[in-house]
């Protein structure tokens, strides 16, 4: 898969738990891509308003796969949140991000909490190229 790319690198601050954690998000996320395709529901939702459903199932399977990887674990289990944000930053880069503007990207809609990694780990490249180009201007 793609999205190993830059799990491999020894900069990437993750143990090696949470590199096989993240190695499962981001292979569910390009599942689901290949699945659903430009339809998916990846919307990150809002105030007010609900996150799309596959949004929410990837966030649903993202806990599981962090649950399990840290139940034998004696550290602490990683934030939720962080994870999701790594493995959003990851797929920026392999979608040819520079590494400062995909961390900016991977945290930029802090309003959406852990939908927005989430969303950005599911929407087709079209839709990161639109968000890195608005964010260019």
């Amino acid at each position: 898969m793609g999205g190993e790319r830059g799990l491999q690198n020894p900069d990437d601050a993750v143990s090696t738990d949470d590199a096989e954690a993240l190695r499962l998000i981001l292979t569910l996320a390009e599942a689901l891509r290949e699945e659903f395709g430009v339809g998916i529901d990846a919307h990150p939702g809002g105030e007010g308003s609900e996150a799309g459903v596959v949004n929410r199932a990837l966030r649903a399977a993202a806990r599981c796969i962090l649950r399990h990887r840290h139940a034998s674990s004696d550290g602490p289990t990683p934030g939720f949140a962080s994870i999701l944000r790594e493995a959003a930053r990851r797929r920026l880069i392999e979608s040819m991000t520079a590494e400062g503007e995909a961390r900016r990207v991977s945290r930029a809609e802090s309003g959406f909490g852990d939908a927005w990694p989430a969303y950005l780990l599911l929407v087709p490249p079209s839709v990161i190229e639109e968000i890195l180009d608005s964010r260019s201007r």
